[in-house]
């Protein structure tokens, strides 16, 4: 008789043990989710191109070509950059796009290949507009150099040419499709450097 009940007792005491080792074990995993997420890995930089990419700037650069400056000139340069505001158009996936990213904590970057006169007025029109840092918003043709040195990850663009320099610094190339409005056709093959295509990015 003695023998059942300690016996039973002690089939007590291990189902007992068993249920809190179990109960433990399930509040260690449920805290997991919330471990793994403080640890992370924080936003990285994210560069865009900005004509034919974050903005339809053909009527901005149709402006300048109605006066009488001679293209590529610095008084033509001028009109361009200046004649944004009123004139380009957001390109609405592309700013979605640029939210998202910036949503994830992503810094955002944007390098053109216009020339720097009248600077000033394009990094207004993109800081109001996509909030863009004006101290990351840069003017350069050799933008493979400034991807990589300032260690972009990601590089949305239209041109041919931005998705190699995306490539040739290491970093992944999106294709930007452009706008058939567009006044500049050159080097635009989307999908020639088996890059990422954003479908319906055109507008």
């Amino acid at each position: 008789m003695i023998k059942e009940i300690r016996r039973g007792f002690l089939l007590t005491l291990h189902a007992l043990l068993l249920t809190v080792f179990i109960g433990c074990s399930t509040a260690r995993k449920s805290v997991a989710p919330s471990s793994s997420a403080a640890t992370l890995q924080s936003g990285i930089n994210v560069g865009f191109d900005v004509d034919d990419t974050l903005l339809f700037s053909t009527p901005a650069f149709e402006k300048a070509n109605k006066s009488n400056y001679s293209e590529y000139s610095d008084e033509w340069w001028a009109i361009v950059n200046k004649s944004d505001e009123g004139n380009s158009i957001v390109k609405k996936v592309t700013k979605k796009i640029l939210n998202e990213h910036k949503q994830k904590g992503d810094q955002i970057f944007t390098i053109s290949a216009r020339d720097k006169i009248g600077e000033e007025a394009v990094k207004d029109f993109l800081n109001k507009t996509f909030g863009i840092k004006k101290e990351n918003i840069y003017f350069s043709h050799e933008k493979a150099e400034l991807i990589k040195k300032l260690n972009i990850s990601i590089f949305y663009g239209d041109s041919d040419s931005d998705i190699t320099a995306a490539q040739e610094a290491g970093a992944k190339g999106i294709r930007i499709l452009r706008s058939p409005k567009s006044s500049y056709k050159g080097k635009y093959h989307p999908g020639e450097f088996g890059e990422e295509i954003i479908p319906n990015s055109e507008e």
